[in-house]
C-alpha cells in the first residue's frame, strides 16, 4: 500500500509517465484562471497524499536511489520536450513538470514535507501567472503560439514585460524562488548527483531564450489588439516579485 500512495501522489505532483494525467487534466480546463488555479492546487494535493505514505527512511535504500534517478530522468525528459513546444500553455506545463519532478528528488532524500510545500509553491506560482497570461493572449489573438505573430513587444509592451518576468521566474533564474528551491534540493545530495543541476539550468534557459526569440522579437504579423491593462500588468508583476519572500523561508528554499 505504501507504493500505492506514492503512485497516487505522482498523478498530482508530476512524475513521468503518471504526469501525463496531470498535464491532460490541466489542458482540459479553459485557458487562463482555471488552469492557473489547477497548477497551484494539484501539486499540493500530491504532497498531501505523500503524507499518507510511510517515512522515506523506512523504504529500502535501493528503492530510494531508484526513486531519485526516476525524478532526475523525469526532470530532464520534460526539460528537453520544452525545447520543441510552440504553444505557450504547453511550454509552461512542460517546464513546470520538469521543475516539480525535483520535489520528488527532495522527498526521496528525506526533505521534510513543509519544506517541499514551499519548494513546490516556488514553481507553481510563476506557472500560474504564466497560464493566466496565456489566457489573456488567447482572448486577444485567438491562440498563444510562439512564432505565430512574433514581435508582440511592439504592440503589447505590458504583456511582453509581464511574460518576460514570468518566464524568468519559471525558468529558475537566480533571484527567483525556483532557482533556490532547485539548489536546495541538490545541495544535500552526494556529489555524484550535483552535476545534474547545471545541465537542467541550461535546458531551462535555452527553452526560455527560444520562447523570447519567437514570441517577443521580430516583426509582428497579427492584427492590432489591446495591450494588457496597466492594472493587470502591475498586479502580475507585483505577484511575481512578492514570491521572492519565499527565499527567506527558514530552512526552506533560500
Amino acid at each position: 500500500m505504501s507504493m500505492g500512495w506514492i503512485l497516487a501522489a505522482a498523478l498530482f505532483l508530476p512524475l513521468f509517465p503518471l504526469s501525463l494525467a496531470f498535464n491532460r487534466l490541466v489542458a482540459s480546463l479553459p485557458p487562463g484562471l482555471a488552469q492557473a488555479l489547477a497548477v497551484l492546487a494539484l501539486p499540493q494535493c500530491g504532497l498531501g497524499l505523500l503524507r499518507l505514505a510511510p517515512p522515506v527512511s523506512a523504504l529500502p535504500v535501493a528503492v530510494r536511489h531508484w526513486g531519485m534517478a526516476w525524478a532526475v530522468l523525469s526532470a530532464f525528459l520534460y526539460a528537453f520536450r520544452t525545447l520543441s513546444a510552440r504553444e505557450i500553455g504547453v511550454w509552461t506545463r512542460l517546464l513546470l513538470s520538469s521543475g516539480l519532478a525535483l520535489a520528488w528528488l527532495g522527498w526521496w532524500n528525506g526533505t521534510p514535507l513543509p519544506v517541499l510545500e514551499v519548494l513546490v509553491f516556488g514553481w507553481t506560482w510563476p506557472a500560474a501567472i504564466m497560464l493566466w497570461l496565456v489566457g489573456a493572449l488567447v482572448r486577444r489573438l485567438g491562440g498563444a503560439y510562439a512564432g505565430l505573430q512574433g514581435g508582440i513587444v511592439r504592440v503589447m509592451p505590458r504583456m511582453a514585460a509581464s511574460l518576460t518576468l514570468a518566464v524568468l521566474a519559471l525558468a529558475a533564474t537566480p533571484v527567483f524562488p525556483a532557482f533556490f528551491a532547485t539548489w536546495r534540493t541538490f545541495s544535500p545530495l552526494l556529489i555524484n548527483w550535483v552535476p545534474f543541476l547545471l545541465p537542467l539550468l541550461f535546458f531551462w534557459g535555452w527553452a526560455s531564450a527560444r520562447l523570447f526569440q519567437d514570441l517577443l522579437f521580430g516583426r509582428y504579423r497579427g492584427e492590432t489588439v489591446p495591450d494588457l491593462s496597466r492594472g493587470s500588468a502591475l498586479l502580475m508583476n507585483l505577484l511575481l516579485l512578492a514570491s521572492l519572500i519565499l527565499n527567506f523561508y527558514p530552512n526552506g528554499v533560500g
